[in-house]
């Protein structure tokens, strides 16, 4: 988790980004984006939901409805897991994942750890952008040797 300044630091820059595109910082708003950089293993909107509606926050429909803002102004990104879940990134740079085959647990893998290579010329000559999931089973899952 990032300390504080640098939490307050992200959170006053995605606040811009919303004032930016006319919208208002409303207490849900700032909810929510606590809650995504505070808990960046990738949540599901279930996940987000459950969490912000547990503090009484915002409603089912206010986190789906802010969630879609937050794509459309790229504060976040959503992701579909191996198993077609959605899940939430508020890391929009151009990343990996691992997905642990056990507890589903989703970290990230910077572009240098993973390398992907197309054969076919023609077909990388169209291929825009790569991401990668790879299934793994994490150190907390890994039976006891």
């Amino acid at each position: 988790m990032p300390d504080a300044s640098m939490e307050r630091q992200q959170l006053l820059h995605y606040e811009e980004i919303l004032r930016s595109a006319g919208q208002f910082v409303t207490v849900q708003r700032r909810a929510l984006l606590r809650y995504l950089l505070r808990h960046r293993m990738h949540p599901t909107t279930a996940q987000i939901a459950t969490a912000i509606g547990r503090s009484g926050s915002a409603s089912l429909a206010t986190v789906y409805n802010n969630l879609a803002l937050f794509a459309e102004l790229q504060i976040v990104r959503t992701l579909r897991s191996p198993k077609g879940e959605v899940h939430w990134d508020i890391r929009t740079d151009r990343h990996h994942h691992l997905v642990c085959s056990s507890c589903h647990r989703v970290s990230d893998l910077s572009e240098d750890e993973v390398a992907i290579t197309v054969h076919d010329p023609a077909l990388a000559a169209r291929i825009q952008r790569t991401e990668a999931w790879l299934l793994w089973t994490c150190q907390s899952c890994q039976p006891a040797a």
